[in-house]
């Protein structure tokens, strides 16, 4: 994996960190869970990725499959394990479809992770089809792609509800490193088309079917503000079998970008529980 697409967190311990983003976001947006668990006492290094597609990944072939990312995560590990820095306590920390690929990787390569802490992760019950008419999926292949500067992104996005929830450093983490440099401004890294698609495959992928197979222990936070994964989220306590739910009250599916302080804690407690 190009070494741009990953961001290392130095720390100390014998463990390590793998933190998965969400659909059309970045490794950095992790930025502030770090630097919450360092505030919290934890000082575990951590090692973030971006997915193909995403920030500075690879490109992805469409039709997207999220079998790719989980593969392109065990080729990652694998590469670790080869340099010497793979540690016998590996956790995942994935939000939403970062999540699933994390839940992939272990079923591809099982026993990769010590436990899984898993934010709202996208696991979505039969039937197992590509649903384009997502509203999420329709909501990004309608989403603005360039801006005449970063100070038009900016004033743009936090004009709207969604983004003044966010922490001033994952918004920040998100103008940064989300947009690249075009001649007309600045543009999504993760274009628009590519986001659309990986929404409309969430489903497609069938995790939901192989969940008795995962038998490392789970931390899965959900949230009472989680939209149409309502549903699909409040099946999981039941289909995972070793799993321990937090829900947390009046917050939302970006949960890490709102309050990454709250993110952290979980992560945290988690790990008492997987040592």
């Amino acid at each position: 994996m190009d070494r741009r697409a990953l961001e290392w967190h130095d720390g100390a311990g014998d463990g390590l960190l793998l933190l998965a983003h969400a659909t059309g976001f970045c490794k950095e947006l992790w930025r502030p869970v770090v630097s919450s668990l360092r505030d919290q006492g934890v000082a575990a290094p951590a090692l973030a990725w971006d997915a193909r597609g995403h920030g500075r990944g690879s490109a992805l072939e469409l039709p997207a499959s999220w079998w790719t990312l989980g593969r392109d995560l065990v080729e990652l590990i694998g590469d670790l394990d080869r340099a010497g820095r793979l540690p016998e306590s590996v956790v995942g920390v994935g939000h939403s479809m970062g999540g699933t690929v994390l839940v992939l990787a272990e079923f591809l390569r099982p026993g990769t992770f010590t436990g899984l802490v898993l934010v709202e992760p996208v696991l979505i019950p039969p039937p197992f089809v590509r649903n384009p008419e997502f509203s999420l999926a329709q909501g990004a292949a309608r989403r603005r792609s360039v801006f005449g500067s970063r100070e038009e992104l900016i004033e743009t996005y936090l004009s709207k509800p969604l983004f003044q929830r966010w922490h001033p450093e994952a918004f920040r983490a998100y103008v940064d490193h989300g947009f690249r440099e075009v001649p007309e401004g600045v543009a999504l890294r993760c274009r628009r088309e590519v986001e659309a698609d990986v929404f409309a495959a969430g489903s497609e992928c069938g995790a939901f079917a192989r969940l008795d197979e995962l038998t490392t222990p789970v931390r899965l936070v959900v949230t009472d503000r989680a939209g149409e994964l309502g549903p699909p989220l409040a099946l999981l306590p039941e289909a995972l079998p070793n799993v321990t739910t937090t829900y947390m009250a009046g917050q939302n599916h970006l949960v890490p970008m709102e309050r990454p302080d709250l993110v952290a804690s979980e992560i945290a407690d988690a790990l008492k529980t997987f040592s």
